[in-house]
């Protein structure tokens, strides 16, 4: 505490490791969902099977997110050391900022239950993201199968039905498989 018509500060903090301890495993038990699902964001937006638009969104809310969370330790840390002067302190502040960082959250829960049309758009999108990536994927994978079949078509065409070809250095090779 610093009084007005003193330069010296007196240290009245009552505060011990109890109450920091409390305070890191309610911000580790809070805040790592949103740590998690940012370093998930950032690690989809290196993966080549999705879009260039959509591994650009998921860079930029991915590196938001984990910003954001880390902002908020941050915070919540500054704050109590320069406002807390007890364990109890220490716990009330860490919850209010926890509160204020959920709040965004159940304002979108209460606008959705109030009105699904008002939230719609935003699970339709990531709905309608997931069904043009599996109907890509569904796609090249029927591609490589008709490309499979041509090359079997042609090896059938070049040996005969019932052999089958090796490659050996640079050259085909065709081996009659034996009956028996």
């Amino acid at each position: 505490k610093c009084p007005r018509d003193s330069d010296g500060c007196d240290d009245r903090a009552d505060w011990t490791k109890a109450g920091w301890f409390i305070f890191c495993m309610l911000m580790i038990a809070f805040l790592a969902k949103d740590m998690i699902g940012g370093c998930k964001l950032i690690y989809h937006s290196s993966r080549i099977r999705h879009t260039r638009g959509a591994r650009f969104r998921y860079l930029i809310g991915g590196t938001g997110l984990c910003s954001i969370t880390v902002f908020a330790l941050y915070v919540s840390t500054v704050y109590n050391r320069a406002i807390a002067t007890s364990n109890t302190d220490i716990i009330v502040n860490s919850v209010v900022v926890l509160f204020i960082m959920d709040l965004d959250e159940w304002i979108f829960f209460a606008l959705d239950a109030i009105n699904e049309k008002w939230t719609e758009h935003a699970a339709d999108r990531e709905v309608s993201e997931m069904k043009d990536e599996i109907a890509r994927q569904r796609a090249q994978i029927e591609s490589q199968q008709k490309e499979n079949d041509n090359q079997r078509k042609k090896r059938r065409m070049l040996c005969g039905e019932d052999t089958r070809v090796t490659r050996r250095s640079s050259s085909n090779n065709c081996i009659r498989l034996r009956k028996r």
